[in-house]
């Protein structure tokens, strides 16, 4: 008896482990309400399903030092309307207790490079089709084209022969080939190029690791999302779309001029 009660005490209830998550940051430059709401309906009617569930850190660091201090309950239920989890503010001191306040976490603000994963809320009242996030660039680039060899230049290549299920999210440093479809809400990454030889349906972000020679390949381009090197764009099958007509065909996405470009395979 007094065994079975040891064992059960010993049995750890939890354990803490690090791990390494990809954030979408909401970079705000003012806090008007209003404006923010707008901007996030428009993101929302454009692409209804791509934020569901989405965690968000706030950046407060581009907002005038005469603004006070932004209502994060306010922001934070704004947000949750298209589907976005407010899950931490970044900024200076002078936030921190408005965020503890409100129950959100409080990271401090940033000395380095600005934070990537930002979805720019422009004040013009345009559709907003495209994000842009700005590259990390390798600090290796120029040793990889002097050295064919070099650690930068190889990548392992990943193949993926299962369909890609929706909410998996799949990672290679180097090139990604997927044999079968990827489903919508489903994420694929690459430091190299994407080949996928079944439906694109999910979302493909290729030369994650500021790459702009990377490509797209797809069998069937009926994506949500594409990417190469940081440059974004939602995708949709409109009648107001430029890509409307290469939808359901068989692509070459590419980056060029800081606008990506896509054509029939």
């Amino acid at each position: 008896m007094n065994s079975t009660l040891t064992s059960k005490q010993s049995t750890a209830a939890f354990q803490l482990k690090g791990g390494i998550y990809t954030l979408t940051t909401l970079e705000l430059h003012n806090s008007c309400l209003n404006s923010l709401s707008q901007q996030l309906k428009a993101m929302s009617e454009k692409a209804p399903h791509f934020f569901q569930q989405t965690p968000v850190v706030l950046a407060l660091e581009k907002l005038p030092v005469t603004v006070e201090a932004p209502d994060l309950r306010a922001i934070s239920g704004r947000l949750r309307e298209s589907g976005m989890i407010l899950v931490a503010v970044r900024g200076s001191e002078q936030f921190r207790h408005s965020a503890e306040r409100s129950g959100i976490a409080w990271l401090p603000s940033q000395k380095t490079r600005p934070e990537k994963n930002v979805v720019m809320m422009k004040q013009s009242g345009q559709p907003i089709p495209v994000e842009s996030h700005e590259p990390t660039p390798s600090p290796q680039k120029d040793e990889a084209h002097s050295n064919p060899l070099s650690e930068t230049s190889v990548q392992e290549t990943k193949i993926i022969e299962q369909p890609v299920r929706s909410g998996q999210q799949i990672y290679a440093p180097g090139d990604l080939i997927v044999l079968s479809q990827v489903s919508p809400g489903a994420e694929l990454l690459a430091g190299g190029h994407i080949h996928v030889y079944g439906p694109l349906r999910g979302r493909a972000l290729a030369g994650v690791n500021g790459n702009p020679e990377a490509r797209i390949f797809c069998h069937r381009f009926e994506a949500e999302l594409i990417s190469i090197s940081g440059q974004y764009k939602l995708t949709c099958k409109t009648e107001q779309s430029s890509w409307s007509r290469h939808w359901g065909k068989s692509v070459l996405i590419k980056l060029a001029a800081d606008h990506l470009h896509i054509s029939r395979l």
